[in-house]
Parts: structure tokens; C-alpha cells; sequence
């Protein structure tokens, strides 16, 4: 069985279309790619939009990848496969070589790429549903992975209103100068040169002190979210999320789904999800994958 990858460097509009009819399982890749015409994940010469077609019927199995080395160590490529749709049939043979191929091509991407990367013939994907996981799994090419995910996914008429802040408390943005702050208080290595381009909404003290916070990542979700051990138990990681997804998130979507990755055994991020009238979806993994 022949597959050919189309290669471009942003998405046409029925790959577009495509993901937005596979909704919500495409979420993560179809926001990476609409968020290219955003600061935080904007395109660069070495971004490339591969799948399985871009201007006729995708048919019954494809995938769609969005790849960019140059963001790395960060998430290189976000990945869709229409064996993560449940409502469809496709045929899990045929996606399976469709995902074995899509490897080899990025071998072929990397080979060309001028740039030192900092894991040479390792590729981070972000946001891997189980299913395409574990048949990278099954042919050994998963170097390591973090712990099983949650995808919780939000919908904006279903969000609680959002209330007062306590006195002396203001909502902001987190400034650049803030950034050291965030990248200490998390165990992931965010790049500080992408945090500051992502959207981001946070609470500060009187004092201009950064209390709790969250950013809208590069695939559209959740990330970073934080509150300050002294000031926990008050509501205000719910009200920084509220803040991002009600006034910053509207700005650059507008179909009113949004989302987050809690692992699972985070069972506080996981309730502050559930007040949010979030619900879950599906299993996901980070995994640092063999290309080469």
C-alpha cells in the first residue's frame, strides 16, 4: 500500500475543515495549527503541515501533523489520526502504516534540517491520544513517555460565572518580568522565549506580586496553571482559568471548546477541572519518540 505524504508549510483550508469536523478528538491539532497566526506558535521556515491529503477527500483513514524542529526541546509536532475517532471505522492496519510512515518522513525532515537540535533522532509529541501511543509502543519506538494524562475538554457556555477577587487583588497578564517566577514554580521545561508569546492571564497582589496563574499553550490549552501555597484554597486557580478562557481564549477561537491535560493522579487540578464543568475525554501521553 503506497502512502503519500503531502508536506506544506501551513494548513490548507480542508485540512482546516477536516479537523474542525472531527471535533472535539482533533482539538489539540487543529489549535496548534490555527495558532500559527498567533505569537505563541507562530509559523516559522521550519514548520511543516503534513497529512495524508490537502485538496481532495481524505477518505475514510489519514492523519494530520503539525512539525516544527525548531521549538524544540519543546513540543515539536502535534499529531491527528482519524483511528482516534470513535465514530468512524477506519481501519487499524491501514493507520498503522499511515503512522510508521509519517516517521519516516521526519527522518527525511530532520536529516535535511541545518540546525543542531538538542535530541538528535528523538521527536517529542505533544498531546498523543493512547491509541496512537501505544502503536508507537508496539513497534519500539517510544524512548520514554510521561505518566498517563487526562484530557479535560471545556465548553464556554457551560463555564460557572466567575466572581470578585478578594481585596487588594487585581487580575493581569503575566508580564515578562514575571516569567522566572512561573518557570521556578513547575517541574516541565518551558522555554521562557515561547512562555512570554503565549496568552496568559494572572492575579496579583497589591503589591504587583504575581499570586496564581495560567497560560494558554501553543495546541490551545491549559498549561502552567499555578496558585501560591500561602493563597490556595480560596478559588483563585478557578478564577485565573475563568479569566483565560472567558477574555483571552475568545480572542483567538471561536467555537467555544477548550481544553487541558491533568495526569492522573493530580486529583486537585483534576477537581478545579470538574468545577470548570470540564469532563474527560480520553487518555493522552507526552512521548519522546525514535525517528532515526
Amino acid at each position: 500500500m503506497e502512502i503519500t505524504i503531502k508536506d506544506n508549510a501551513e494548513a490548507p483550508e480542508l485540512v482546516l475543515q477536516v479537523l474542525e469536523e472531527q471535533l472535539p478528538y482533533s482539538l489539540a491539532t487543529l489549535r496548534r495549527l490555527q495558532f500559527m497566526s498567533h505569537p505563541g506558535g507562530a509559523k516559522t521556515p521550519d514548520s511543516h503541515v503534513l497529512s495524508t491529503f490537502d485538496t481532495s477527500s481524505p477518505g475514510q483513514e489519514f492523519f494530520i501533523a503539525c512539525l516544527d524542529f525548531s521549538r524544540g526541546p519543546d513540543t515539536e509536532m502535534w499529531l491527528y489520526s482519524s483511528l482516534e475517532n470513535p465514530s468512524l471505522s477506519s481501519d487499524q492496519a491501514i493507520c498503522e502504516a499511515q503512522i510508521l510512515s509519517l516517521i519516516s518522513r521526519v527522518r527525511e525532515i530532520e536529516a535535511a534540517y541545518s540546525a543542531q537540535r538538542a535530541t538528535p533522532g528523538i521527536l517529542l509529541i505533544g498531546s498523543l491520544h493512547k491509541r496512537v501511543f501505544e502503536i508507537l509502543q508496539k513497534h519500539g519506538l517510544v524512548q520514554s513517555h510521561t505518566p498517563e494524562h487526562l484530557k479535560f475538554l471545556f465548553r464556554f457556555e457551560d463555564l460557572p460565572l466567575g466572581r470578585e477577587l478578594p481585596d487588594g487583588m487585581v487580575f493581569s497578564e503575566v508580564g515578562a518580568e514575571d516569567i522566572p517566577l512561573v518557570l521556578s514554580r513547575t517541574a516541565i521545561p518551558y522555554q521562557a522565549r515561547f512562555m512570554k508569546l503565549n496568552p496568559s492571564a494572572c492575579v496579583k497582589s497589591s503589591a504587583g506580586v504575581p499570586i496564581a496563574w495560567a497560560f494558554l499553550g501553543p495546541d490551545g490549552s491549559l498549561k502552567a496553571l499555578h496558585c501560591e501555597e500561602e493563597y490556595r484554597g480560596r478559588g483563585l486557580a478557578k478564577a485565573v482559568s475563568l479569566k483565560l478562557f472567558r477574555e483571552r481564549a475568545v480572542d483567538l477561537v471561536n467555537d467555544g471548546m477548550y481544553h487541558a491535560d491533568v495526569a492522573v493522579d493530580n486529583l486537585q487540578s483534576q477537581g478545579m477541572c470538574m468545577s470548570l464543568k470540564g469532563t474527560v475525554g480520553w487518555s493522552i501521553y507526552w512521548a519522546w519518540v525514535h525517528i532515526s
